[in-house]
């Protein structure tokens, strides 16, 4: 998605000085608003930006907080999705940080590493942390791969709803195969179900998915992959969102949870597994 400043682009900002001048030039992109125009917004929309602040911020004597760059460039008419100012941001603060202070080696690598990767947030609790309504309120490409996902898609169905009844919008689901038996038995054991429960949450979610695709009138892909899942994940355009599975048996939302946009390391391993995904997969 393109922004209305896309040829400013604060990833080639190499100090605090020179990330200041991009926001001015965001500024200046969107008609120069004044600092009260700016806090109006924010008061508005929930996202602090007094006037001090602000003005702190533009003259770029120091890195100002991430919430502020983020709440002042969607206030310039920066879309959320463009998450380059955000990845901008964790560079700078990485840099200063190893400036300011004596870490060693190891932890400078992890620092940067962590920016290459794209890596926009770590959390544990995917099903009710993260905040997926952002997520959902401009994807027009959608792709969810869940051994079932019954419980996601139950929490979310007003907003798929919304996104399949977007003109140009795309969703394709990946599901476990309820045919393939060594598939549903480890499957089964890994989720405490039997084999025929199993095959039951899968056809479920199917049945679900194409209800929702007649009710639209737009298409949605389904489809079945054979094998064991290691984790799940669902990719919003340019973001993606990746959950570990845990080993126990006793239900619980607190498993690992990855965050990630393009351009970024983890990222490009989500679109390059994504793409085996669907070369291994079937139509149901």
């Amino acid at each position: 998605m393109t922004s209305p400043a896309d040829d400013i682009d604060p990833l080639n900002a190499a100090s605090v000085a020179e990330f200041a001048e991009c926001l001015r030039a965001v500024r200046l992109r969107a008609g120069n608003p004044s600092y009260r125009a700016l806090e109006l917004w924010g008061d508005r929309n929930n996202i602090a930006l007094p006037r001090s602040t602000v003005q702190d911020a533009l003259a770029g004597r120091r890195l100002p907080r991430k919430p502020l760059v983020l709440g002042l460039v969607r206030a310039c008419g920066i879309p959320a999705t463009d998450h380059r100012w955000d990845l901008a941001w964790t560079r700078l603060a990485a840099h200063a940080s190893t400036a300011s202070s004596p870490r060693t080696n190891l932890q400078q690598q992890l620092t940067r590493d962590f920016a290459s990767a794209g890596l926009l947030r770590i959390g544990s609790t995917y099903l009710g942390e993260l905040e997926w309504k952002q997520l959902f309120a401009e994807v027009t490409e959608l792709d969810i791969v869940v051994a079932y996902g019954q419980t996601w898609r139950n929490m979310h169905a007003r907003e798929l709803a919304q996104v399949a009844a977007r003109p140009h919008s795309r969703i394709r689901v990946f599901l476990a195969d309820p045919d393939d038996d060594l598939t549903v038995a480890v499957l089964a054991d890994r989720f405490d179900a039997t084999p025929d429960e199993l095959r039951e949450r899968i056809t479920s979610t199917r049945r679900a998915y194409e209800a929702l695709s007649r009710s639209t009138h737009n298409p949605i892909e389904v489809y079945y992959r054979p094998g064991d899942r290691v984790f799940s994940f669902y990719r919003f355009d340019d973001i993606a969102v990746v959950g570990l599975y845990s080993h126990s048996r006793a239900r619980g939302a607190g498993v690992p949870v990855f965050v990630c946009a393009r351009p970024g390391e983890l990222f490009d391993f989500v679109q390059d597994e994504l793409a085996v995904i669907l070369d291994q997969s079937r139509l149901a």
